[in-house]
């Protein structure tokens, strides 16, 4: 029962064309491709979809493997929705066969929009994820909205999965050396054993957080006052191709009515 193979958020350097586009590109993109993926009724615009992620993952030049391992967290509430969607089809209707492909489409939706946005922290580094939420929310300033605070909270989260969940294995296999049965007994007992993995790493969250605080008040940290880039982002034109090609997708699902 180790994680150590879970990459959640993990970015993976590459040079290929997705890896050097603009995340704020990559951002609105993944922006309209959920507005389509989400109320989408058929199935052929979920196949159609699963080519274009097919195409991106392609494109990215990073492995399937990856991809798959990556998405991992979301297969419980893929699951989850499968079941569910079965559960309250027949509570409708006593129609197995409807349920049952009423919850695949569910939760393969579900899947392939998910996967969608796993794509994004693999492909973009947390610091140009951080910088590119930052330049999309700074309008909001003039509501007194504190969007690079915003952006720097999300960038130093996607940077700090891989971290917890390195902590969390080398806690897990310290428990399992002592004894601890993790991966045995049922739901509730193996939710019982869990709290001796679960407070250390509560712990340790806490003594990282901290230590983070103080170096950056050390450090004189005022927010986005003042403050510059070593690398400014600079919009091409390939940005605005995929920009453009994302939006009239889109476009061309909802006329379709897909």
């Amino acid at each position: 029962m180790y994680i150590t193979d879970i990459n959640l958020g993990q970015y993976i350097p590459s040079d290929s064309f997705i890896h050097r586009l603009d995340p704020r590109a990559k951002l609105f993109s993944l922006l309209f491709i959920i507005s389509s993926i989400f109320p989408s009724k058929t199935v052929l615009s979920v196949f159609l979809w699963t080519l274009i992620l097919c195409l991106i993952i392609y494109v990215s030049k990073i492995s399937w493997k990856i991809v798959l391992i990556s998405s991992k967290p979301v297969y419980f509430l893929v699951i989850f929705t499968f079941i569910f969607n079965i559960a309250a089809s027949l509570f409708k209707s006593p129609d197995l066969r409807n349920a049952v492909y009423g919850a695949l489409f569910m939760s393969s939706r579900l899947l392939i929009l998910m996967m969608f946005a796993v794509m994004l922290p693999l492909t973009t580094a947390p610091l140009e994820l951080a910088d590119g939420l930052d330049a999309l929310l700074r309008p909001l300033e003039r509501f007194r909205f504190p969007s690079h605070e915003c952006a720097m909270m999300i960038g130093m989260a996607l940077r700090f999965i891989p971290l917890l969940m390195h902590e969390t294995d080398k806690i897990m296999r310290a428990q399992l050396s002592r004894g601890a049965r993790l991966d045995q007994g049922n739901i509730f007992q193996r939710i019982k054993a869990f709290f001796p993995v679960l407070i250390p790493l509560l712990v340790m969250i806490f003594r990282r957080a901290e230590e983070v605080a103080v170096a950056m008040e050390a450090r004189g940290y005022d927010g986005s006052k003042g403050r510059t880039r070593r690398r400014p982002l600079l919009w091409k034109k390939r940005d605005t191709l995929v920009l453009v090609f994302s939006f009239l997708t889109v476009m061309t699902f909802f006329m379709l009515g897909l």
